[in-house]
């Protein structure tokens, strides 16, 4: 499998194919939007280079903000893909990828079997992830390769862009911004070995910070705690395991013996789309920002015959941990 990705990557290296280039205005859009009246005093010119799947959601919803606002905006995908697409506010730009969508179904279809599939032996449940993080990470890399060495791309993006908008899962965009010498934004959820906070200088000690897939909590007990640590300690393993492929392009792309964890530490500002209702507190750097919910959906505000007196509402309340007295409200009119 990765010997028939790396093959079919190397037919797309130095390409001379022009971008596939889709125009907003050709674009409808159904999501609502309200209007502003106010314009920004500063308009640049966005590249975002982001990733397939849910985390296009986020990247999606901002390029969109950015370009309704007056904002240039240029997002590059492949041209076979999951969910990305044009939009009403950017441009886009489609680049060849070695493979069809099926491929890129089929790739789902099996990363959802192996997490559906609980019933197995340990061992061979761990195989199993461990074979489909492979694959998983064979098929990112190819994609980001059909870009990176895809050279008529890379020197049409070139001069053109104020800054960079990427998900460093993947870390195709911070390795463009590198190239152009220009600032990198990142938005994303999180990534499993905890390099963005590393990269990000934010410290998480693994006696409160809670690991990914632990189940754990900032509140832990010794054992918790002992747990939480050997996960902590298999971290650089895992990043290595996701990442190796990475660190060799990064040489071969931008000519110097860089790795990725080194690339990520030079960007500008992490969005994180986390938020602390949620998920654990833990420490965080000035240039990291929360914006759990950006992939939410807008919807239209309550018509204003609902706010009448004479209308009784039914109150649906949700707290986490606040203090809130279900009393107080029953009886009451809105």
């Amino acid at each position: 499998m990765a010997l028939e990705d790396r093959a079919a990557a190397e037919k797309v290296k130095d390409s001379a194919e022009t971008p596939k280039l889709v125009k907003p205005d050709k674009v409808k859009d159904t999501n609502t939007t309200v209007k502003s009246s106010s314009s920004p005093k500063f308009l640049g010119n966005l590249l975002v280079i982001p990733m397939d799947g849910s985390h296009w959601v986020g990247i999606k919803a901002l390029a969109q903000e950015l370009g309704r606002r007056g904002h240039r905006v240029t997002v590059v995908i492949p041209e076979h893909n999951l969910r990305m697409g044009p939009g009403k506010y950017y441009d886009t730009i489609f680049y060849p990828v070695p493979y069809d969508k099926e491929h890129v179904i089929n790739l789902l279809s099996s990363h959802k079997d192996v997490l559906e599939k609980s019933v197995q032996p340990f061992m061979e449940k761990i195989k199993a992830r461990f074979t489909q993080i492979g694959k998983t990470s064979n098929f990112l890399h190819t994609t980001a390769e059909s870009l990176l060495f895809n050279t008529s791309l890379i020197h049409h993006l070139a001069e053109q862009f104020d800054a960079v908008l990427t998900d460093p899962m993947v870390p195709t965009g911070s390795f463009i911004a590198r190239k152009l010498g220009v600032p990198v934004i990142n938005l994303l959820r999180g990534i499993p070995c905890f390099m963005d906070l590393k990269a990000a200088g934010c410290p998480a000690p693994p006696s409160y910070v809670p690991r990914f897939f632990t189940g754990l909590t900032d509140k832990m007990n010794f054992k918790e705690r002992t747990i939480n640590t050997l996960v902590a300690l298999l971290e650089p393993l895992l990043c290595r395991i996701l990442y190796w492929h990475f660190d060799q392009t990064a040489y071969k792309f931008l000519g110097e013996k860089v790795g990725v964890a080194e690339i990520l530490s030079d960007s500008d500002i992490w969005l994180h789309r986390i938020d602390f209702t949620l998920d654990s507190p833990r420490p965080l750097m000035p240039n990291t920002i929360l914006v759990g919910g950006i992939n939410c959906k807008l919807r239209n505000p309550l018509p204003e015959t609902v706010w009448s007196t004479k209308i009784c509402l039914t109150l649906i309340s949700s707290s986490w941990g606040s203090s809130f007295h279900h009393s107080r409200w029953l009886t009451r009119r809105v």
